[in-house]
């Protein structure tokens, strides 16, 4: 009899008989193989803090893949890891416009790149590398200056030992945008394809440019709006469109968003899905947001997360539904 399998979906999958065309559901545990993005779920920041969840991780993952097969991508939140500079103070908040500016400027974010990296090395010694490396290709993690005046995502190539793609923080809050510095918005996008996949990446509060209460007057379609022109800026002038309409021409097909904190991201990342339909006839394929867990107030992961995405937290995997069950018992 020759059957196909359609590809998995949440909790089971489809078995399609061609001779007949009879279909037959099968539930399954969706922790049987590799996965296109892992979030290792913390409750506080550092290696120090949380050296046995990585070697949980690390063997639980060992027993979980298939031979040859790994994991995609391996996500924590921002400021995982904090790295300590000179003072910044008079490093300009954005990229400047002259050119010789512009230059000191990029050669000032390498020099801390490279500090920033001293720390994510000496954070996760070549053992631990080694071991990631066994089960994960990238390991995506955030890395701020003290005080966070600087707030990095460094995408780190496990496979071949190096940093893949920076990235930072663009789109600061109200309370920061006269004090951190911000990346350039061409820095989320990374420009070779992964697997055939376009991969954006989003730092603290970044998201947030996505808001459904700002559509009214900066959603990229005319219908959507209240006033009749798009501005480049909001009235306070901390939005810029640049960076949604950058986003959507980008079309990502994977997403990943490091915040240092949880929060009520799904209302983001629905408007950025619909925007992205609209304007380009498609979703995002896979996305989730990192996770730093405050014990006392959780939110749905199921509304940080979409495609094939797994979660560990507490030296075991977590099962997304049972997850919610038990944050409504919370409240």
């Amino acid at each position: 009899m020759g059957v196909s399998f359609e590809p998995r979906k949440q909790g089971f999958f489809v078995e399609i008989d061609r001779k007949t065309n009879r279909t037959k559901t099968t539930h399954f545990n969706p922790f049987l193989t590799m996965a296109t993005i892992v979030r290792i779920v913390v409750t506080e920041p550092g290696i120090a803090n949380n050296r046995q969840l990585f070697e949980d991780f690390i063997a639980e993952s060992k027993q979980l893949l298939t031979e040859n097969k790994k994991h995609q991508f391996v996500l924590l939140p921002a400021g995982f890891l904090t790295f300590f500079s000179n003072d910044l103070t008079h490093i300009p908040l954005s990229e400047p416009q002259e050119q010789t500016e512009k230059q000191k400027w990029f050669a000032e974010i390498e020099i801390l790149k490279e500090q920033a990296l001293e720390e994510f090395y000496r954070s996760f010694d070549s053992k631990m590398l080694q071991e990631l490396k066994s089960v994960a290709h990238y390991f995506v993690i955030g890395i701020d200056s003290g005080g966070k005046r600087l707030q990095f995502v460094l995408v780190y190539d496990l496979q071949n030992e190096m940093p893949l793609h920076w990235t930072g923080k663009t789109f600061p809050q109200k309370k920061e945008k006269d004090f951190v510095i911000q990346m350039p918005i061409d820095t989320h996008f990374i420009k070779e394809k992964i697997d055939g996949k376009r991969i954006a990446v989003f730092g603290c509060h970044d998201l947030s440019i996505f808001n459904p209460r700002h559509q009214k007057h900066f959603s990229p379609f005319e219908d959507e709006r209240k006033n009749a022109k798009r501005k480049d800026d909001t009235e306070t002038g901390k939005i810029k469109c640049p960076f949604i309409d950058a986003t959507l021409d980008f079309s990502p097909d994977i997403m990943l968003q490091l915040p240092h904190t949880e929060s009520t991201w799904a209302a983001k990342w629905t408007t950025l899905n619909k925007w992205l339909h609209r304007k380009k006839g498609k979703e995002l394929q896979h996305f989730a947001t990192g996770l730093q867990r405050c014990p006392k107030k959780q939110y749905s992961l199921s509304g940080t997360q979409r495609g094939d995405v797994m979660n560990f937290a507490n030296g075991k995997w977590i099962d997304v539904k049972q997850n919610n069950k038990e944050r409504r018992k919370m409240k």
